[in-house]
């Protein structure tokens, strides 16, 4: 390996400052090389800052003259200088290439050398079959390839970060593809139809299964039937009356029709009864169990809001609302990208809809893995487009109770969380500490970096400052997926999904004809009054 630097000054066991003469590299991979009594070491690190000086010019220098004139004898006297994080000890198995955290700092003036491209091809490989490429490393010449561990991502969770136009929706492309060639399977909370007509296969066959929002209201728990109305979490008062009538209206069914009564009854009838229920609460006459769960008299203002929003859904969304279907969680096909298109829904019936599905998947995963019937009998990954309106930092929602709940308890169950934004600092930061693994492309805005910092333990100030400069499709790689902290070049997904963005001058262009044939008109509106 050849010599490209040396460590000088005081050293430590995870960092060194050194200086070269050779053109190197911010985020280049080098090997540290020292003997300790008999033993020779050799280190892997990266170069995490490096500039470059002239002793003959300092920066107090005054007169651009007197500069261009040291220029002249002095060019071949710059230093390159910087530092490099030890990322660890290489152990070479022979078959098998690893890292082992150093406990003692290399030696000043140990060599700095030009690491050797097939140790890298190594450290970052492919290990077994649950390594799958994601891209190549950003700072080095030759194709590297970068090879993350897809069962740490769904079990420890992803959080895919960046500004609009950064690369998102490539990557979550590359991630997806992968995960269906290992026949996985996906389920997509979509807010903006990106990934409808995405063109995802799996040995040239259509792996994309688009799931419509139907909802049962009787699969609904009160609390999550009570969102989709719009009944908010702090109206306690209008939330009791809307609950009593509902459990009412069931018992009443139940003793009617059975324990099936749903195959006995329309949406449409149910609703109305529902009503009915709701109605009666406020008759003077209405006496029994209800009566004394009401607690006082009634009031009436929050039984007419209550009332209205019924209503409401009705006309708003009743095309969603069918009573008797099974939960949207069986339309799930394994093996495939399942898409739950949330785009025609507002924000507080996709919270409703969607934490209903967390709360299933959940449900069925633990059953699946005690040993128990599940609808859900193989491990899955929920992917969570535009994640800061589920799971906001100011923003209390059902769906974000579950989400934590995932982040938390999933990894023992096989159920796995991925959450995609370009609003991080909107993100709740208990959920997104949770994800133990990132991908973060470009970041600008300094309130973004900081919320995402303060998530992360493993993303430091270095790292931090290249989030700015990130070119589209480059990102840092963080987490047990890796290991350590990479510099990455996603590549580029041949079946990708496609942002929205739509094309404004080719639109212009399109209706450019019928401008002209108004500006003829009122070049000479008299000449047309006439023929008139």
């Amino acid at each position: 390996m050849k010599k490209v630097g040396i460590c000088v000054g005081t050293t430590r066991p995870n960092r060194v400052t050194f200086v070269s003469d050779k053109p190197l590299r911010l985020g280049q991979f080098v090997c540290l090389r020292f003997k300790e009594e008999t033993e020779e070491n050799l280190l892997l690190g990266m170069i995490q800052s490096i500039e470059r000086e002239n002793p003959y010019l300092p920066e107090n220098i005054k007169n651009p003259e007197h500069a261009e004139g040291i220029k002249k004898f002095s060019t071949n006297e710059s230093t390159v200088r910087g530092e490099i994080q030890i990322l660890g000890k290489i152990i070479d198995t022979g078959e098998e290439v690893f890292l082992q955290i150093p406990r003692t700092p290399p030696f000043p003036a140990s060599e700095i050398l030009e690491v050797d491209k097939e140790l890298l091809k190594k450290v970052f490989g492919a290990k077994s079959n649950k390594f799958v490429r994601i891209g190549r490393l950003l700072a080095e010449k030759e194709d590297i390839p970068v090879f993350i561990d897809i069962e740490q991502v769904v079990l420890r969770h992803l959080a895919i970060l960046a500004v609009t136009g950064a690369g998102k929706s490539n990557t979550v492309s590359v991630i997806l593809k992968n995960i269906i060639n290992l026949s996985g399977t996906v389920l997509v909370f979509d807010f903006h139809g990106e990934y409808l007509k995405s063109k995802l296969t799996r040995n040239g066959k259509n792996a994309v299964n688009v799931i419509k929002p139907l909802i049962n209201p009787a699969s609904l728990k009160p609390k999550e039937f009570a969102s989709l109305i719009g009944i908010k979490q702090t109206a306690y008062i209008q939330f009791r009356y809307f609950r009593i009538a509902l459990e009412s209206l069931i018992e009443n069914l139940e003793e009617e029709k059975g324990k099936n009564w749903q195959n006995f009854i329309s949406t449409n009838e149910f609703l109305q009864r529902l009503k009915e229920e709701l109605e009666n609460l406020g008759s003077t006459e209405e006496e029994g169990e209800k009566r004394k769960k009401i607690k006082g008299k009634i009031r009436e203002d929050s039984l007419y809001e209550v009332l209205n929003k019924l209503e409401d859904l009705e006309l708003e969304l009743g095309h969603i609302i069918k009573l008797g279907i099974p939960p949207i969680i069986e339309e799930i096909k394994p093996g495939f990208v399942n898409v739950i298109d949330f785009s025609e829904l507002d924000e507080d019936v996709a919270d409703a809809i969607a934490s209903n599905i967390l709360r299933w998947s959940l449900e069925e995963r633990k059953k699946a893995v005690r040993g128990k019937t599940s609808k859900i009998p193989y491990p899955i990954l929920i992917v969570i487009e535009e994640a800061h309106i589920l799971a906001g930092e100011k923003r209390n929602t059902d769906s974000k109770y579950y989400i934590a709940r995932i982040a938390r308890e999933g990894r023992k169950f096989g159920l796995g969380i991925t959450i995609v934004t370009q609003r991080p600092k909107g993100l709740d930061r208990e959920i997104l500490s949770q994800m133990n693994n990132m991908i973060i492309l470009k970041l600008v805005e300094p309130e973004d970096q900081k919320h995402v910092q303060r998530a992360s333990e493993s993303l430091s100030q270095e790292l931090m400052n290249y989030l700015p400069g990130l070119n589209p499709g480059e990102a840092i790689i963080i987490g047990n997926m890796t290991k350590i902290p990479l510099l990455v070049k996603i590549d580029k997904a041949k079946e990708k999904i496609e942002g929205i963005d739509i094309d404004v001058v080719k639109q212009w262009s399109q209706n450019s004809h019928q401008l002209q044939e108004q500006e003829l008109f009122f070049e000479n509106p008299l000449d047309e009054l006439e023929n008139l």
